[in-house]
């Protein structure tokens, strides 16, 4: 399969309507090689499928902060919290743990009520998530396995599930995970180290 170039004027509307049409997309961005579906029941079987796992959300990756704020609970005593550290993390590698709205799709939040959403800091998925309210993100290796740190790593039985493949235009992918804050609770708590330096996270938000 000959992959596409994010810097190609055509890409983003190929993979739009191959994502509207159900299928999976195996892209590159700003942290590991992933998976790519459409906000959706059907967007996420697919996923599951591809995996082979069941029963566990899903990254959900969005443009902006209001389109992150249109699936969380709204809690006026912590909105002022949320949006600092928003502003502090997106764009950019880190995925932050909200409560979610009740009334979205059951496949978008975990068990606990839960939703982990993040803004890319990547030209070409954000140009291609302007066009949707959000899109399922996810590495790209079956369940327990490894995470490939580049497309030559990407197991077989994935790459013949996918549509098709969007590389970075200098073919380099980064090899970190987002790091993942849990802001569900009184303390902010870091679920996952990756990417994003938490040390920074801390010195900003703990500053006047």
């Amino acid at each position: 399969m000959r992959p596409l170039l994010w810097g190609s004027s055509k890409t983003v509307a190929y993979v739009e309507k191959q994502l509207r049409s159900g299928r999976v997309v195996l892209a590159g961005g700003d942290t590991v090689l992933g998976l790519l579906a459409e906000l959706s029941e059907k967007g996420y079987a697919k996923l599951d499928s591809i995996k082979n796992r069941s029963k566990k959300p899903y990254l959900i990756l969005v443009e902006n902060q209001q389109k992150a704020l249109n699936l969380i609970e709204k809690d006026d005593s912590k909105i002022c919290q949320i949006e600092k550290i928003m502003n502090v993390c997106w764009p950019g590698p880190v995925t932050l743990i909200f409560k979610a709205k009740a009334t979205i799709l059951p496949c978008i939040k975990s068990p606990e009520g839960n939703v982990a959403i993040r803004v890319p800091d990547h030209a070409g998925l954000l140009q291609l998530l302007e066009r949707f309210d959000g899109l399922f993100s996810t590495s790209a290796n079956c369940a327990g396995g490894p995470v490939p740190n580049s497309i030559e790593e990407v197991d077989e039985s994935i790459m013949r599930s996918v549509v098709c493949v969007v590389l970075n235009d200098d073919n380099a992918e980064s090899i970190l995970p987002s790091t993942i804050i849990d802001c569900t609770g009184e303390k902010i708590i870091v679920v996952r180290e990756g990417a994003f330096p938490t040390e920074k996270l801390i010195s900003i938000l703990s500053s006047e």
